[in-house]
């Protein structure tokens, strides 16, 4: 009865939460904004304050409330498995020395896993809440703004996911890798702009960016009983911060460039540690003994919502026709996802690609009202997955409508707004190559051909037939089809004063 009595202690890292990832926004753009897809080349509002700072000085003193809905309709196809790739319950009696280790786990089999494959469900709603602000500071010369986006499911969420045949144990499905806990994360920014010319505006921000680490120490007084448990419970918040920077310029009459850039944004790498005693146990001392005095340590990490360096350059003119300023504007973004990290820590094992996107648009300005019509093309930066690892992402085509009307009072003025947004996740399919090596990156044979018997005698030969060939549980195996929608809805109201 060595192992009745089990006293488990585990300190465990279990959650982040970064406020900074910023990925609704990033996904989304201004959605309390008239041209929510190109903020970034032309700020009207609050939005200045994330988008590009250095607009903040051009604005009002003003604050705003919005209320955004985020609609995703998406669907990834599984295709069908084909026969002789199941995973055989003759795992059971095979050698486990032979089949984990180096990156491998002992797989269950097919017929025992918890969740069917593919049976996760990819539509949500979403509620968002803006809170923005402006004030001068120095009239026409320095202003400071604020920004905040708060889901309404809440400000940390955190769903993880393995992105090759682990997943097997827990969902047993694919997942959208930018989707997802990644729209579910609170985002607050604060910047400052200032005029230093006539031809040159500039601004500066700060994402803040904050973590919860959560330390369970658990006792269980009987390892035979686990639900009987007692624990306590130790929670402490961290934060840091990001900086970006952002430039509107003024070459000549009507004409325009800004430019932005964001330095890349997550919470770190966290690791969880697992320390585990067991009752009579000897431990390893660390110097080639053993000791009743000790704990089984086991390591695992974690991280949320990584968004990469990013950098812009964009640019518009201004015509002024019978007292309304028409506004078209272009400009395209570099996104460095090479550097993509995912949510247990882990750099894809084929590197990601970075990316150029493009936007463009026209805005109409009036001191009664504006109206903007959006373009964007968003490529994914996800290679072809024919291998071991499951990144479901697809390039977007995004368009927005947006408008905004002005009732001005005597000391204030108030204005009501509404945009729409629509991104088309184009059709996408992935097809495992079953000729890539398992060394080079290629499915993993969960079930692998020099795999030892542990069974009786007369079983050998079943189990020599079930190891044979490729067997898997990878979700991703042999292949799927990806596409969607995700539509935005946004209202505000905003204060100028």
């Amino acid at each position: 009865m060595i192992f009745r009595k089990l006293a488990l202690t585990a300190v465990l890292i279990i959650s982040t939460c970064s406020l900074s990832a910023s990925s609704v926004l990033e996904l989304m753009g201004a959605v309390d904004a008239p041209n929510p897809l190109t903020a970034r080349i032309i700020s009207t509002g609050a939005e200045a304050a994330y988008f590009n700072p250095a607009y903040i000085v051009a604005q009002e003193d003003s604050f705003k409330l919005g209320f955004g809905m985020m609609i995703q309709t998406k669907t990834i196809e599984h295709f069908s498995r084909p026969q002789g790739y199941d995973v055989s319950d003759q795992i059971y009696l095979a050698s486990s020395s032979e089949i984990s280790g180096d990156g491998k786990f002992i797989p269950k089999a097919t017929e025992d896993l918890l969740n069917k494959r593919g049976s996760a469900d990819y539509d949500t709603f979403a509620g968002i809440i803006t809170i923005g602000a402006v004030k001068s500071i120095i009239k026409n010369w320095v202003g400071a703004g604020v920004y905040a986006l708060i889901p309404v499911e809440g400000i940390q969420t955190q769903e993880p996911f393995y992105n090759d045949e682990r997943e097997q144990y827990f969902s047993n499905s694919l997942h959208f890798e930018l989707y997802g806990d990644r729209l579910k994360q609170f985002s607050m920014a604060f910047a400052l702009g200032g005029k230093v010319s006539d031809f040159l505006k500039l601004g500066a921000g700060l994402s803040v960016s904050t973590y919860t680490v959560t330390k369970n120490r658990v006792f269980v007084p009987d390892g035979g009983d686990p639900s009987t448990q007692i624990i306590n419970s130790e929670m402490q918040v961290g934060s840091s911060v990001a900086p970006y920077f952002s430039f509107v310029a003024n070459p000549f009459l009507g004409f325009n460039i800004t430019g932005t850039f964001h330095f890349p944004r997550n919470t770190g790498v966290v690791e969880l540690n697992n320390e585990m005693q067991v009752w009579n146990w000897n431990y390893d001392n660390g110097k080639g003994g053993t000791s009743k005095k000790g704990y089984l340590e086991s390591t695992s990490s974690m991280t949320a919502g990584y968004e990469p360096m990013k950098l812009s350059i964009g640019m518009f003119y201004e015509f002024n026709v019978g007292g309304y300023i028409i506004s078209p504007m272009a400009a395209f973004e570099w996104a460095r996802w090479s550097t993509y990290v995912n949510r247990h820590g882990e750099k894809p094992s084929d590197k990601w690609n970075d990316v150029f996107s493009g936007c463009g648009g026209i805005l109409l300005t009036h001191r009664e009202r504006k109206a903007a019509l959006d373009i964007a093309y968003i490529p994914s930066p996800v290679p072809e997955q024919d291998g071991r690892e499951n990144y479901v992402d697809n390039d977007r085509l995004g368009f927005s409508l947006g408008y905004t009307e002005y009732f001005h009072f005597e000391k204030f003025s108030i204005g009501g707004g509404i945009s729409s947004s629509a991104q088309w996740l184009l059709s996408r399919t992935e097809t495992k190559d079953q000729d890539r090596l398992e060394e080079d990156g290629g499915i993993v044979d969960e079930f692998p051909d020099d795999a030892a018997y542990y069974g009786s005698a007369d079983g050998a030969d079943a189990f020599n037939k079930a190891k044979t060939g490729l067997q898997t549980n990878n979700p991703g195996f042999p292949g799927w089809k990806s596409k969607g929608f995700v539509l935005g809805v946004g209202i505000s109201v905003e204060v100028l004063y």
